[in-house]
């Protein structure tokens, strides 16, 4: 059963689009906070949050900021954030649904999943709030971009003085060129998928694939920055099981590289409980590819077998 209500941003005067997914009968055995990615919004995870509740897991999230049904009605502006303290604004965001949803739920194993720009909100999150979630899944995430640094130089005076303009050429920049790794060059967008029916309804569709604003940008850069900062994990809980789930054909990733070393770092530092899984044939969006049984499947074992231990 699906429900859909409006809660308060941390932004003080954003209704935010929230979704719960419940299990038709009986109790749940655990939560899954779903945490979407750019230019996306939380309804593209219906099917996989069925599936879950099929298998007796809630699962909740919510829109971004300028994403969905979150943009207010008389002022749409997608990929637009916040006036102020966007990286912020997204992380409290997301840690205000765990608490809402552990308000009702306080004895729940509970979990957490980011999907690309959704993971480096994850990331971020985890640096504060790690004490909250019994288990985090890390999808579609990426490394550091030693270009970032200069990108960011120019995001910040583009978003103070025009942070509400479309930067297309910001994003040709940033993902133009993703493309041009795989055979079909078919539309800009091959990248996402090897579905190509994925590709097709991701253009189609009037709520997906729309360029961000110059604060949108300079937003995803600073979150992006954040979660690869040298010890960006040095807060976070040591213990907590993490699921690491890329395709090897990412560019996000670096083709697997970036995951690998994330990975490999945090298990350095004294992480003890890391899975990383990557499937050789797969992009961008896992829960869209023709294997998307797989994904889920492999998914929800990790979640069933932190709940065993």
């Amino acid at each position: 059963m699906k429900t859909k209500e409006k809660v308060l941003s941390t932004d003080g005067k954003t209704s935010l689009n929230h979704v719960t997914w419940s299990p038709s009968t009986g109790k749940p055995k655990a939560i899954l906070q779903l945490v979407h990615g750019m230019a996306e919004y939380i309804e593209r995870y219906d099917a996989f949050a069925h599936y879950l509740n099929e298998n007796k897991i809630l699962v909740v999230g919510h829109d971004h900021l300028g994403h969905g049904y979150s943009v207010d009605e008389g002022a749409p502006l997608y990929g637009y954030f916040s006036k102020e303290n966007s990286p912020e604004i997204l992380i409290e965001d997301v840690h205000s649904i765990t608490l809402k949803t552990q308000t009702v739920y306080p004895d729940l194993p509970y979990f957490i999943m980011g999907h690309s720009m959704g993971s480096f909100v994850v990331r971020n999150y985890l640096k504060k709030y790690s004490s909250l979630v019994d288990g985090a899944i890390i999808m579609g995430t990426g490394g550091r971009r030693p270009e970032l640094k200069a990108a960011l130089a120019v995001t910040a005076l583009l978003n103070k003085k025009q942070p509400t303009v479309i930067n297309k050429k910001i994003d040709t920049l940033a993902f133009g060129n993703f493309y041009k790794s795989f055979p079909e060059k078919r539309t800009p967008m091959d990248w996402l998928s090897k579905n190509k029916q994925n590709v097709d309804d991701y253009l189609e569709d009037p709520l997906l694939g729309f360029t961000f604003t110059n604060n949108g940008f300079d937003t995803l850069f600073q979150l992006t920055a954040a979660a690869n900062e040298k010890g960006w994990y040095n807060a976070i809980n040591h213990t907590l099981p993490f699921l690491f789930i890329s395709g090897e054909q990412d560019p996000v990733g670096n083709f697997g590289k970036a995951v690998i070393q994330v990975t490999e770092e945090m298990a350095t530092d004294g992480f003890d409980a890391i899975t990383l899984q990557l499937y050789p044939d797969l992009r961008h969006e896992l829960l869209n590819e023709k294997e998307s049984d797989l994904i889920q499947s492999d998914i929800l074992n990790w979640i069933n077998h932190q709940l065993t231990k």
